[in-house]
């Protein structure tokens, strides 16, 4: 019966990495057919989470040949009285999903009134609506013990 076990295993153990390559080598074929969601934008967004509704102006800078973008957000938040605003500029990895959609994944920091400086990973997705109107969405985990996860939604006019 141990031996069965440990054959099982092994067998499982290789299923499951051929089934992560080829799911890998998947999206890789699909990344490199479809083009996804071109060109920078800037729009407004609103967040939720650690209790508090924050309100930000957001934006994304397209880096041609790559499929990275340079992203970044200026949010105001109103709590217990207090305005605090956070500045939070970031890196991600772009996957195209459709000819004008993008999912993606990345990190950055965030710093500024009343918190301390740290360090976040964020994934989303973006598509173009209309021509040059873009709805973004994202889930944003600070890597701080102290701090919960928040999701931000917003649009965005595409340049």
């Amino acid at each position: 019966m141990r031996q069965f076990l440990k054959s099982a295993a092994k067998v499982s153990a290789v299923s499951a990495i051929a089934c992560a390559l080829t799911f890998v080598s998947t999206l890789s074929v699909n990344a490199q057919t479809k083009k996804g969601l071109e060109g920078s934008y800037v729009g407004g967004s609103f967040q939720t989470g650690n209790g508090i509704t924050t309100l930000g102006v957001y934006g994304r800078y397209d880096v041609r040949q790559l499929p990275i973008s340079v992203r970044g957000s200026v949010n105001v938040s109103d709590f217990s009285g207090s305005t605090f605003v956070q500045i939070a500029p970031g890196v991600t990895y772009d996957l195209p999903i459709s000819e004008k959609a993008n999912a993606y994944a990345g990190g950055g920091v965030v710093f500024g009134d009343a918190i301390d400086t740290t360090v976040y990973l964020n994934a989303g997705a973006e598509t173009e609506l209309v021509q040059n109107v873009v709805a973004f969405g994202d889930l944003t985990v600070p890597l701080d013990n102290g701090a919960d996860p928040t999701f931000s939604v917003g649009l965005g006019y595409k340049f």
